[in-house]
């Protein structure tokens, strides 16, 4: 049986004249959405790792998000105001999106607390000219979100599940550059609980992709964090990209 054979059963979808996933793209299928992450790490350094696989750099700093907080926006660039989309969650681990306008290198604060953050994007004319973060506390605060120079989106390959929700895992994928070697593990973090590893996988200077034949299953409010480890020279760089099945376990159709 084919995932997308065992998706179906599972949920028990019934429309037949198009491809599944290209319904729940639509958002045709009830409480089904789709979930794609993709994140970069381009300065691993051995004695460093291992690193989240994102553009700020180091693990990704969970224990800076332990209750839900104002977000300080900036760049450091004064040609970088134009408007900040924050996705995330809030403090009970709902869904939550907020924008702000950025006024360069000056802080703006959100109106809304948040608990998690796993995406931004710079909406724009033109790309940000600067790095724009995120922080906790102040605007010399800790990183939790970045926006490189010139990408315009967040680069982060980390994701918490939102709250009545689960999220299926079906497939990721890491690349090394040429001439380098690293270990890619993939935690997971269920509510209330430790870091554990869930799947691993070795590179040299190659990409690696796995397909879940029986996609990986995530509880509400699971953090999700890809990791690089074992490299083996400076500058090492990774890429990295994984998708979800998001399913609203209160809004499946009877």
């Amino acid at each position: 049986m084919t995932r997308k054979n065992i998706i179906e059963e599972r949920y028990l979808y019934k429309n037949a004249s198009e491809p599944f996933y290209l319904s729940v793209s639509k958002g045709t299928v009830r409480g089904h959405s789709y979930v794609h992450k993709f994140g970069a790490n381009l300065d691993i350094d051995p004695g460093a790792d291992p690193e989240s696989i994102w553009t700020a750099g180091g693990l990704y700093p969970w224990s800076s998000l332990t209750t839900a907080q104002t977000l300080y926006a900036i760049s450091d660039s004064s040609s970088d105001t134009d408007i900040l989309t924050i996705q995330g969650l809030d403090s009970n681990y709902n869904l939550i999106e907020e924008e702000v306008t950025m006024t360069g290198t000056t802080a703006v604060t959100t109106t809304n607390q948040f608990l998690r953050v796993y995406r931004m994007i710079y909406n724009h004319s033109e790309v940000n000219d600067g790095t724009v973060t995120v922080r906790v506390n102040s605007d010399t605060g800790t990183v939790v979100a970045q926006i490189d120079e010139g990408k315009a989106q967040t680069l982060m390959a980390v994701y918490t599940v939102p709250a009545n929700h689960s999220a299926y895992l079906l497939c990721l994928d890491a690349s090394l550059n040429k001439g380098e070697d690293g270990s890619i593990h993939l935690y997971q973090r269920p509510f209330n609980k430790s870091f554990k590893i869930a799947h691993m996988a070795e590179i040299y200077e190659d990409s690696y992709r796995y397909d879940f034949a029986v996609p990986l299953k995530f509880t509400e409010k699971t953090d999700i964090d890809l990791r690089i480890d074992e490299v083996e020279t400076n500058n090492t760089r990774c890429t990295a990209n994984f998708d979800l099945l998001l399913v609203n376990e209160n809004n499946l159709s009877s």
